[in-house]
C-alpha cells in the first residue's frame, strides 16, 4: 500500500476513532504498525521528545522492536507523571 503522510495520518485517526468505540484484535495491530510509520516519516525538524521516538522509530527493524525501544524511552517519563506527588490533590 503507498499512502502519503496526510493520507495516512487521516487513516490512523479513523482507526484510532473505530478501536475507541470497540474491539477489533486484527485492526490493532494494523493501528500500531501505522503509528510506528508515522513516527518514523515525522518532520525531520521537530524536537525533544518528539524527535526521539522518530529517530527510534527509523532506527526500527519491526514493530515490536520500535515498540520495545519506545516504552524504554517512555517508561521513565510516565512513571515520573504518574507518580503521587505529581497528582492534583
Amino acid at each position: 500500500m503507498d499512502l502519503s503522510v496526510e493520507e495516512a495520518s487521516v487513516l490512523h485517526e479513523a482507526l484510532e476513532q473505530l478501536l475507541e468505540s470497540q474491539s477489533f484484535p486484527r485492526l490493532e495491530r494494523v493501528h500500531r504498525l501505522l503509528s510506528w510509520r508515522l513516527a518514523a516519516a515525522s518532520d525531520e525538524t521537530a524536537s525533544g521528545l518528539t524527535a526521539e521516538l522518530a529517530r527510534l522509530a527509523r532506527e526500527a527493524s519491526t514493530l515490536e522492536e520500535y515498540e520495545a525501544a519506545r516504552d524504554r524511552v517512555l517508561g521513565p517519563i510516565l512513571e515520573r507523571l504518574e507518580s503521587p506527588e505529581n497528582r492534583d490533590p
